[in-house]
């Protein structure tokens, strides 16, 4: 039986900054808005996330998370089939 890893915010990072232009130096927890990332980058984000990571993530639901942390654990949840 095969267990999936739960999703590290910084990968998440990782494409925001090589993807969107977020800075480097921007913290997980560091709120999208205050990144001034609007719907249609979070919808691109979504995106990419669901072809990385085979499973279907929507760009409202990025909104909600807000942050690169809280996108990790949605991320996780569904990876892990939760």
């Amino acid at each position: 039986m095969t267990t999936r890893a739960a999703i590290e915010p910084e990968l998440i990072l990782d494409i925001l900054t090589t993807e969107f232009e977020v800075p480097a130096d921007t913290a997980v927890d560091t709120d999208f808005e205050s990144l001034d990332l609007d719907s249609l980058v979070l919808v691109e984000l979504a995106v990419m996330l669901t072809k990385q990571y085979d499973v279907e993530v929507a760009g409202d639901e990025l909104v909600a998370a807000g942050t690169a942390a809280k996108v990790a654990e949605l991320l996780s949840a569904k990876v892990m089939g939760g």
